[in-house]
């Protein structure tokens, strides 16, 4: 088990995701999906005691069934990138003794590889991670996990960010920039598997 990184709470977030208040977060873990072209795509923050991550927003596979599931912050693939603060891939989960596979079944869906990435901000905490399940793009390849890295921390940043009345709300601003992040390197990976159905050259 990685050493623990700092934890932030993100408890008022996860409210107003949940009670609907906010749903931008999930437009961008919708964009976020369809960038990896993956079966789904998750996040889960710190909740307020931090201790456990909550899943507050999913698209794809299983997404009815994750949202509001707790897990304690030392389990699963999210925990070791939220304990860690380093973005993972693996391949092949079943072979992985991190896997919350009990986890994965309450959703009926059990994916066969996944990539985390943790929602670091700008202070080194983890505010959450986001996870994608079963991407049509090489898990290993570089670029799979910066992009995935980039978006993660452009979340947490936007979260943690405070706001006015008469300002847009972090997660508004983390809609658009995460669907201008996901134009960004889809216009420079010619191919990529996406909402165009064209494939990246280490697509698989």
């Amino acid at each position: 088990m990685p050493t623990p990184r700092g934890l932030r709470c993100a408890w008022g977030w996860a409210v107003a995701i949940a009670t609907g208040q906010d749903p931008a977060l999930g437009r961008s873990v919708e964009a976020v999906r369809r960038l990896f072209a993956a079966a789904a795509c998750s996040v889960a923050l710190v909740d307020d005691d931090g201790e456990t991550l909550r899943f507050v927003a999913s698209d794809g596979a299983g997404a009815d069934a994750i949202v509001g599931v707790t897990i304690p912050v030392s389990r699963g693939i999210a925990g070791w990138a939220a304990m860690s603060g380093q973005p993972i891939s693996v391949r092949d989960v079943q072979t992985d003794a991190r896997f919350a596979r009990d986890v994965a079944e309450s959703t009926n869906y059990v994916p066969s590889s996944i990539l985390a990435a943790p929602m670091m901000t700008t202070e080194g905490e983890v505010m959450g991670v986001t996870s994608v399940l079963d991407p049509s793009v090489e898990e290993a390849s570089d670029w799979t996990l910066q992009v995935l890295g980039t978006l993660a921390s452009q979340m947490a940043m936007l979260l943690a960010g405070g706001h006015g009345p008469s300002t847009p709300s972090p997660t508004e601003a983390l809609g658009r920039d995460v669907l201008r992040v996901v134009e960004a390197w889809q216009s420079g990976q010619p191919g990529h598997a996406g909402p165009s159905g064209t494939r990246a050259p280490g697509a698989r």
